[in-house]
C-alpha cells in the first residue's frame, strides 16, 4: 500500500472502512435471523425480518458499503482491493466469538491465520497498476 514511497492513507481508510461495514452487516444479519421465530414458515420468517428495525439497518449498512467499494475501487485495482477486503472472513470469525458466542475449532484458526497471511501479502504488492483496463 506505499506507492512512490508513501502510504496512501485514503486508500487504507477505504479499506479498513470495507472490512468494518463487512462484518457490521454480516453480524447484524445473523442478530436479525436469531430474533426471528425459529419454527415458523418461511414466509412468517421472512415478514418477521422484514418487520425487524434491525433490517433497516442493514440496509442501510450495505447502501454505505457500496459507496465506500465505489471510493476504494477508484484508487486500487481490484486485483488488489478484494483480497484486502478478504480480511472480513477473519474479522466476521473473531467476533462471532467475542459477541455471539460461537465456537470454532483448530481448523477454522488455520484458515482465518491463511487469510491474514496472504491479506499481509497482497498488501505488500502496488495497489494500483496504472494501466486502465481495456474491454472487449
Amino acid at each position: 500500500m506505499i506507492s512512490n514511497g508513501r502510504f496512501r492513507w485514503k486508500l487504507a481508510i477505504g479499506l479498513a472502512a470495507a472490512v468494518t461495514l463487512d462484518t457490521l452487516v454480516q453480524l447484524s444479519w445473523k442478530t436479525t435471523v436469531l430474533q426471528a421465530p425459529a419454527e415458523s414458515p418461511a414466509w412468517s420468517t421472512l415478514g418477521s425480518v422484514f418487520a425487524n428495525p434491525l433490517f433497516a439497518g442493514v440496509i442501510f449498512l450495505m447502501a454505505l458499503q457500496f459507496f465506500n467499494w465505489l471510493a476504494v475501487l477508484s484508487q486500487a485495482d481490484l486485483s488488489f482491493a478484494k483480497p484486502v477486503a478478504a480480511l472480513s472472513y477473519a474479522s466476521v470469525a473473531i467476533c462471532s466469538v467475542l459477541l455471539l458466542g460461537e465456537a470454532v475449532d483448530s481448523i477454522q484458526i488455520a484458515g482465518v491465520a491463511c487469510v491474514i497471511a496472504g491479506v499481509w501479502f497482497i498488501s505488500q504488492t502496488d495497489p494500483s497498476t496504472g494501466e486502465t483496463a481495456k474491454l472487449p
